[in-house]
């Protein structure tokens, strides 16, 4: 089957999942989604893949939301947000569930939606000089596709409230440094630490893992689709502000946007 918008490989019973939209920096438009979760069905469900790799093209895993399609949408006098989180959800909570090993790998850049699908995963491991952000914030919405649970879940309410608020940028090493990302490397050791991580889990106790994920799913994200709801709610408020529009036209300016609290 053709992706208009992924790159699906299997190679030695690891399945190889790529954004591949690179002049845009990898987004996760609702085509993207859709193809995604379709994608993690086949992984759960093949018993000839035993781990789950997700990266992006072009040295850079996501730039998150499509600001292109806001605008379209904000154009057209439409409606959307509320689809589009519901689905970015149900998508990480598909993802979440594979009874396979399942990696982020991490480099260039991460924001926004693209940071959801790769804290969905089991394991995130980064370069250490990846750019990150939780820019939410910073187009006048909240986080969304499960980020609020999954960010808060990992670093606490302290440290979560800063970067949701803040909009601001950290890197892989910090990520790291803090519990949000399992582990990162100077970029030049990436593919090498990567290819242990492959070696270890795609030749492990494949039904062991899946199990053990159960558990922990079961423990610890049983209120996860209760929070998701919420960003949903949420998220279709602040669609129809003054400053979600400012901020949308503003970045497509290059200008700084000029929120006023409406």
């Amino acid at each position: 089957m053709a992706y208009e918008f992924i790159k699906f490989e299997v190679s030695d019973h690891v399945a190889y999942i790529t954004l591949n939209n690179p002049q845009k920096k990898n987004p996760v438009p609702n085509p993207a989604k859709k193809e995604l979760i379709r994608l993690f069905d086949i992984c759960d469900f093949d018993d000839d893949i035993r781990m789950v790799v997700i990266r992006g093209a072009g040295g850079c895993f996501s730039a998150g939301g499509d600001l292109n399609a806001m605008r379209e949408r904000l154009e057209k006098g439409e409606r959307g947000t509320r689809y589009n989180c519901r689905l970015g959800g149900e998508m990480n909570l598909r993802l979440r569930n594979v009874k396979k090993p399942t990696l982020a790998c991490i480099e260039g850049a991460i924001a926004g939606a693209g940071m959801s699908l790769a804290l969905s995963c089991d394991f995130q491991l980064a370069a250490e000089d990846t750019k990150c952000t939780l820019a939410f914030v910073n187009i006048g919405y909240v986080p969304d596709s499960g980020a609020t649970w999954l960010v808060t879940r990992a670093v606490g309410t302290v440290r979560a409230t800063d970067l949701f608020m803040s909009g601001r940028r950290f890197t892989g090493r910090d990520a790291a440094d803090w519990g949000l990302f399992t582990e990162a490397v100077p970029h030049e050791e990436l593919e090498e630490r990567l290819a242990k991580y492959v070696k270890k889990y795609s030749h492990g106790p494949t039904k062991a893992y899946g199990n053990i994920k159960t558990l922990i799913n079961r423990c610890a994200y049983s209120d996860w689709a209760a929070g998701t709801y919420s960003e949903v709610e949420l998220q279709g408020e602040l669609e129809q502000t003054e400053d979600f529009r400012e901020a949308v036209f503003a970045f497509f300016d290059k200008r700084k946007p000029e929120f006023k609290g409406k």
